[in-house]
């Protein structure tokens, strides 16, 4: 189930593209990838479809976290919950790759980072990536369970810089931090803030009022030696969140119906080595808590407060280990190895009650439940030269779990076959058959409703699906231009049908786990120019089709046709231009021919969104740069969900920056 190592992954900026004020390049050609075959690779000869961002390519979009900033990649579907791409409840604010709700595998320097289907990248701060490699479609051959969609590898500064930074903006905005390197140590702190934004979504007569948020992220790098690295990152944050009616009941409008206070704690560690004779891995531990508390419970009624509201604390850790060796021989490279991961999981509802004092007391409810299991992989890659113009690669897993509760084990065996044709040393044809599997997470089989009503279900089915892709990419000292055909087949997919069920308070809506098969095909284009005058710009254009019918016989409501999802056609781009000490950038994404997917009910049409953003900067020495970042430029209220709640996006927001390198 894991990835790459990280000391695989090195800082390759030398490329093509236009300077910042700090003379480093913001745009690559030739550009090299490890993420896509788990080795160092030209991103023209990789069988795939990829994109590799830095980190001065982050910055530009103006954005401070990894969420926001990835809104403007080609061929991805945006959603927002909160202001800042915050999640709500459990939940995540999500980057969607070619149709895949829950396929989008998150990696940092190579591990995993997702539970529950969750990976919160909002949580990860821009001041402390490196860079971001993209992988489009299934890529579950070499990362395991999650990459139906895709594999997003998020690598982390080697060594951070020494600097300071400060910025302020409307809605309370605030974002501070400092970087201090020296020999092999480096520490780096990071503070955001959002203040209050309002009613920011609304469903069924009810708007979500956002009241703020607040993150603190705390990363400590350690070099033992060229082949040794060290990791630690402790991260917290918390939302508020005001329940409120807004329409169909006018007596009530504006009374709030229940408030939550979510947070959530992250501890990771990561060790990463390599012997400079192909072999290399790392070894992890992760721990992530997120609980929701609140103090009032109305009906949908709007009757009387109900004090049996259940509060959430949900904990999951993981440790493990991922290790690969690589041998090269004339013409051709073997890869194989094997990875472990201890999962736990434990969940704890408490049920707030009243006692004759009228102070309230938490007290554990009936439900605190704990699950593990131990998943193992071994997995290869073949790598073959046919001859000068053609190369051929092979690649398999094998993936079981075992010491499950109730003997729920799973076991995978996945392959894939890539075919690769040089037109010349700067330009190529590729070719893909691949298999993808997901298995379901404890929080799939076992939630039992609480404050996020949703209800899992044991009997789940491992998700496993077939991709084919074909593509085209070449490069010529100038620009880089991708074009990507594809098409995918995934049953069982792991989908949420919604039901009314009385929890304790009447009837409310709960979401069901259930089966469902999902199906895309498409195509994504891409061009990436650098004009060598200052100027440097990107554009995308992808359309895609995807649809899902369920297939579970274990709820009542199910969807026995095939009905669309997201949006058919997306267009993105990026303009930077470079001029002595200024640097002015601007983004956006455009999704229409959109719809909205009830559980229940058939998809039906919804307004495309338009998300944009600007980013200046003037640096006044070398050390020196402030920067004025605007977000929803057009100040557009545009719907960022596509099922039956409707985010929308923050109003035209901004923040003042400054930083100083010392």
């Amino acid at each position: 189930m894991f990835a790459l190592s990280a000391c695989l992954c090195r800082n390759f900026m030398g490329g093509y593209g236009i300077a910042s004020a700090a003379g480093e390049a913001v745009y690559e050609l030739n550009p090299v990838t490890v993420t896509a075959n788990r080795y160092e690779k030209r991103d023209v000869e990789v069988p795939a479809s990829t994109q590799i961002i830095s980190h001065e390519q982050l910055e530009r979009t103006g954005q401070v976290n990894l969420q926001k900033a990835l809104a403007f990649t080609e061929g991805t579907v945006y959603q927002q919950m909160g202001p800042g791409g915050v999640g709500l409840s459990t939940m995540t604010s999500k980057i969607i790759m070619r149709g895949m709700e829950d396929g989008t595998l998150v990696l940092v320097n190579g591990t995993p980072i997702n539970w529950r289907g969750k990976y919160n990248l909002e949580d990860l701060p821009i001041a402390n990536i490196d860079r971001v490699e993209i992988v489009r479609g299934g890529g579950s051959i070499l990362y395991g369970s999650q990459a139906t969609g895709g594999v997003i590898n998020v690598i982390t500064k080697d060594k951070p810089s020494n600097e300071v930074h400060a910025g302020l903006g409307n809605y309370g905005q605030q974002n501070y931090g400092a970087t201090v390197a020296a020999d092999k140590v480096g520490v780096s702190y990071n503070y955001n803030k959002w203040g209050d934004v309002g009613i920011v979504s609304d469903y069924d007569g009810m708007g979500n009022h956002f009241k703020g948020s607040e993150k603190n992220d705390f990363l400590i790098t350690y070099k033992a030696s060229d082949n040794v690295n060290f990791l630690y990152n402790h991260d917290d944050s918390w939302n508020r969140w005001e329940y409120t009616f807004v329409y169909g009941k006018p007596a009530l409008n504006g009374k709030v119906r229940y408030n939550r206070l979510y947070s959530r704690t992250k501890d990771f560690v990561q060790m990463n080595f390599k012997d400079g004779q192909g072999l290399s891995g790392h070894a992890f531990y992760l721990r992530d808590t997120q609980s929701g508390e609140g103090k009032e419970f109305l009906s949908s009624s709007g009757g009387k407060p109900d004090r049996n509201r259940t509060d959430t604390k949900d904990t999951m850790s993981s440790f493990g280990y991922d290790v690969q060796k690589v041998w090269e021989q004339k013409n051709q490279k073997w890869l194989l190895g094997t990875s472990l991961i201890r999962e736990t999981w434990k969940s704890q509802n408490f049920v707030k009650i009243e006692e004759y004092n009228k102070k309230d007391n938490f007290v554990p409810g009936d439900v605190y439940k704990r699950y593990a299991r131990n998943v193992f992989s071994i997995f290869g890659q073949w790598d073959k030269a046919l001859n000068e113009k053609n190369q051929l690669t092979v690649s398999a897993r094998e993936t079981w779990t075992t010491g499950a509760d109730e003997g729920r084990n799973y076991d995978n065996f996945s392959g894939q076959i890539q075919y690769t044709h040089k037109i010349d040393k700067d330009q190529s044809v590729y070719a893909s058959v691949g298999q993808s599997f997901v298995m379901p997470s404890f929080s799939n089989m076992y939630s039992t409703g609480g404050s996020n009503r949703i209800i899992g279900d044991p009997n789940l089915k491992p998700q496993k699906g077939m991709h084919y892709e074909a593509g085209w990419k070449k490069e010529d000292g100038k620009a880089l231009y991708k074009v990507a055909l594809f098409s995918s087949r995934i049953k069982d997919d792991l989908s949420f049908v919604k039901e009314k069920r009385d929890l304790g308070h009447g009837k409310e809506d709960v979401w069901l786990l259930s089966n469902a098969d999902t199906k895309n095909k498409g195509i994504e284009a891409s061009v990436t120019v650098n004009e060598n005058n200052g100027l440097s710009w990107h554009y995308g254009i992808s359309y895609s089709d995807p649809y899902k019918k369920n297939s579970s016989s274990s709820t009542t409501v199910k969807k026995q046709y095939w009905d669309r999802m997201y949006g058919r056609w997306q267009m993105n781009g990026g303009l930077t231009y470079q001029k002595d000490k200024w640097t002015a950038s601007l983004n956006g994404t455009y999704l229409c021919a959109r719809v909205m997917t009830p559980s229940r009910e058939h998809s039906y049409p919804t307004k495309p969104y338009f998300l944009t953003s600007m980013n200046v900067q003037y640096a006044p020495s070398a050390t020196d740069t402030i920067s004025l970042s605007i977000d929803n430029l057009l100040d557009r209220k545009d719907n960022l969900s596509h099922t039956s709640s409707y985010y929308y996006s923050t109003p035209i927001n901004y923040m003042v920056s400054y930083s100083h390198k010392f």
